[in-house]
């Protein structure tokens, strides 16, 4: 007779461990946070960002109504064509001559002028919203309000917005429902820290009485303040994404509290959200990530650890700027390379389009994200819900992988009939179960020597682009 198993000690123990695992999650729920460093750094990325890999940025204004800027130098802002309405005012500036010569005299016609001709007739947020999901982008920031001081929601602290002039819609509104309704994050972004025009005011450089070069007034920052605050609670995004940051210090701005609101807002909402750097002159040195723009360059040799996303556009510019041409934007290619060398550094990669001023998305961007929506939909394995290996690369290879076992090596260009990965060199002692390409059915062969993992590539490419050889070790 076999002896009775007593369950009861069982079923206390695993009451225990599903109490703690509670106690432990609602104390990770309930915690407050304080306007201070040391309790801000206590915040965790959240796995959904570090996940998502890929984002959509979308820089979409009154400035989409010139849309203009000098073609070239794609580092300098100047070159940045939803920077018009700074550099209209410029005297000498390319902008302010052609905006004369296209326009008229500043005193005849100013920026606030296009706000009128800023009627997004053609705009359906759901079509675009499907565009970014076939995209596989998982996030999406549209441009709350940029520099211009022109919200792009339903604001009740001005008259100047989207919803009471130009469009007479809530773009910010109308597209968190479309966007959400596919399952992808929602973040409009908030640019109003630098303010170098203001609708309200007299046409003119710097116009707005209470913000000049040397940075803002408390006036301008309580205004600042409490626009954010309608921002986040009629939109409750799921980023924080700040810019203009270079004007003032985190003092200034008062930004430890309004990050400490943000965590303990969201928590209200049962989110969970993530900060950028750009909350004051801190850029590079706090926040949840840090970011690039434009300047991918600097970490294209370095794997860094705190994580971080780049942001640019298809093109040389964020905004609209009808100047550009074929030439002027990134291949299909080179933005699933990019993407591939900034996942392998821990980096996610938000990726800016151009609407043009009646609302429709440029052909030309439209078919780069569908392009990268094509290859993902082969290769997103090696790219969602990864995290970075103990390197990110050799030559044109890159690493990611998922927990300790699958190690993805993704060669940004065809390797020939084979291909020997130096960098598993020393997995002789572990071992290698078995290797395959996503997009190929069945194994690879291989052998593994002293010298690396050297493996026959298939007989036919499986995508285009970039090819990810899914390794499991044992």
């Amino acid at each position: 007779m076999k002896p009775k198993l007593n369950i009861f000690p069982l079923q206390l123990l695993f009451t225990a461990i599903v109490a703690s695992c509670l106690i432990f999650s609602c104390k990770k729920q309930s915690q407050t946070y304080q306007p201070n460093w040391e309790s801000l750094e206590q915040h965790e990325v959240p796995d959904w960002y570090d996940d998502a890999k890929f984002g959509i940025f979308i820089h979409w204004g009154v400035y989409s109504v010139p849309a203009w800027a000098p073609v070239g130098g794609e580092s300098s802002s100047s070159q940045y064509s939803e920077w018009y309405p700074f550099h209209m005012y410029v005297e000498g500036d390319t902008t302010y001559e052609y905006h004369r010569e296209h326009y008229g005299e500043l005193s005849e016609f100013g920026y606030k002028d296009f706000i009128p001709m800023f009627t997004a007739e053609k705009w359906d947020p759901d079509r675009w919203a499907q565009l970014f999901d076939d995209a596989g982008a998982r996030y999406v920031v549209p441009v709350g309000e940029h520099h211009d001081g022109f919200p792009m929601w339903d604001s009740d602290l001005t008259e100047w917005d989207a919803k009471d002039k130009g469009p007479k819609r809530d773009i910010i509104g109308e597209l968190a429902k479309a966007v959400r309704k596919r399952d992808m994050k929602y973040a409009p972004s908030y640019h109003r820290m630098m303010n170098y025009y203001d609708p309200r005011f007299e046409d003119g450089h710097f116009n707005n009485p209470h913000f000049s070069e040397d940075g803002p007034d408390s006036l301008f920052v309580k205004n600042w303040k409490e626009r954010w605050e309608e921002l986040r609670d009629k939109y409750k995004p799921a980023i924080m994404w700040f810019d203009g940051d270079w004007m003032a210090p985190v003092e200034v701005w008062g930004t430890k509290q309004v990050m400490a609101d943000y965590y303990n807002t969201a928590q209200s909402w049962n989110k969970e959200v993530v900060i950028n750097d750009r909350m004051g002159e801190v850029r590079g040195e706090r926040g949840d990530f840090y970011t690039t723009e434009y300047e991918y360059g600097i970490r294209t040799d370095t794997l860094i650890k705190h994580k971080w996303e780049s942001c640019r556009g298809i093109g040389g510019s964020f905004g609209y700027n009808k100047n550009e041409g074929p030439g002027d934007y990134m291949t299909v290619n080179a933005l699933v390379d990019m993407l591939v060398d900034i996942v392998s550094k821990n980096g996610n990669l938000l990726l800016n389009i151009g609407p043009k001023a009646d609302g429709t998305i440029p052909e030309i961007q439209k078919d780069r994200l569908l392009g990268i929506g094509e290859w993902l939909n082969v290769n997103g394995e090696a790219i969602y819900g990864t995290d970075y290996w103990k390197k990110y690369g050799e030559d044109n290879i890159r690493f990611t992988r998922k927990g300790e076992n699958t190690l993805y090596a993704i060669a940004m260009e065809w390797p020939g009939k084979q291909v020997t990965i130096r960098s598993l060199n020393d997995q002789e002692d572990v071992g290698i179960e078995s290797v395959s390409m996503l997009g190929v059915d069945g194994e690879l062969n291989w052998e593994l020597s002293a010298e690396g993992l050297t493996i026959d590539t298939p007989s036919e490419k499986p995508c285009e682009h970039a090819y990810a050889f899914k390794i499991r070790l044992r």
